[in-house]
């Protein structure tokens, strides 16, 4: 529990001093912006990732959040993942992951317009998130026999960046790849970890 309060002291402390950071800027920027952009809004999205076969695997992320400013927004996300491979040496292998996490992103570069002449409204972002994940001990030995571990929770900081397009009005598609900067040798996942997915305003 200590942990999980430390890290989302982390996670708040990060996305004040970005804020902060930012907020100089909105002031002196353009005074004729459009009200309506500047304006807090809701979006929702997130990514599925499907494979079928002698090794199925499903991957549902839903992202729910708030845009705060222009450069700078706090969500959460809900993930569930699912496994079934048939070519595991001890037999048919199946299991669920299921969690959460909880995040904040900031635009670097909130349009390559304002720097070179590109066509279409694109940008950098960086990421950073708590992430806790339920998953069990099979999943990382699943080539041995069921020794009957119980199920245990995964606590994850990611740290990253990536590269957002914008693909309509409010709307969006994204690119990150993520570190985990408290990888622990219980942890069945490779980093760093590529995530893909989209976005859009409520």
């Amino acid at each position: 529990m200590k942990f999980i309060k430390v890290s989302l002291s982390c996670l708040f402390l990060f996305s004040f001093i970005v804020n902060q950071c930012f907020a100089q800027e909105n002031n002196e920027g353009d005074k004729n912006t459009n009200n309506k952009e500047k304006e807090m809004h809701l979006f929702w999205g997130g990514s599925l990732w499907l494979g079928l076969g002698s090794y199925t695997y499903v991957d549902v992320n839903a992202v729910f959040g708030l845009q705060i400013t222009e450069r700078f927004n706090l969500g959460l996300s809900g993930k569930y993942q699912y496994y079934n491979d048939k070519r595991s040496i001890a037999g048919n292998f199946e299991t669920s992951v299921y969690g959460g996490s909880v995040f904040s992103q900031i635009a670097i570069i909130k349009d390559f317009r304002n720097l070179v002449k590109v066509k279409g409204h694109s940008g950098i972002i960086a990421h950073i998130e708590y992430e806790f994940l339920n998953t069990e001990y099979n999943y990382i030995y699943f080539n041995d026999p069921d020794l009957n571990y119980d199920r245990y929770w995964l606590h994850n900081i990611l740290i990253g960046g990536g590269y957002f397009q914008q693909i309509g009005k409010g709307s969006k598609s994204y690119i990150i790849l993520l570190w985990n900067v408290n990888e622990t040798s219980n942890n069945p996942y490779t980093y760093p970890q590529l995530r893909i997915g989209f976005s859009i305003a409520i």
